[in-house]
Parts: structure tokens; sequence; C-alpha cells
């Protein structure tokens, strides 16, 4: 393997691994969470993934990176 292809394919696992860890790092669909952006509490998160990856806030209504949704003070 040469090392172009080799550097393809390690910056193609690293952005894999970064996407994984931003889903990972999103609030679970249980329980109620909070944006941080709006400081809105709902059932559900309001960060949505687009078509090209990037995720979208629906209540502030902006592209954001990582999610702004933690879980909501009980």
């Amino acid at each position: 393997m040469n090392k172009a292809l080799l550097a393809v394919v390690v910056g193609t696992v690293v952005a894999l691994g970064s996407t994984a860890a931003q889903k990972a790092n999103a609030p679970k669909p249980t329980g109620k969470v909070t944006c941080t952006l709006t400081n809105t509490t709902s059932e559900k998160c309001c960060c949505i993934e687009q078509k090209d990856g990037k995720l979208y806030c629906t209540l502030a209504k902006k592209t954001v990176d990582p999610c702004c949704c933690k879980p909501a003070n009980k």
C-alpha cells in the first residue's frame, strides 16, 4: 500500500470515529432533554442529522457541532 492511499484510509477512519463520537455524546432518547441554545426542555433531542452528516437544531434553527441537547435536570 503506498503512502498516499494509507493517508486516505487513516483519514477516513479518523473522520468516521469523530462522527461516531458525536453521536455517542448525544442524549439518549429516553427522558427529557434541554437545548443549551434555547434553554427549552422537551421530550426528545432537538438535533437532527442532515444528509451531509451535520447536526441541525430545530429549536434554534441553526447547524450545531456537537449536539446542543443535554439531559434535563430532574
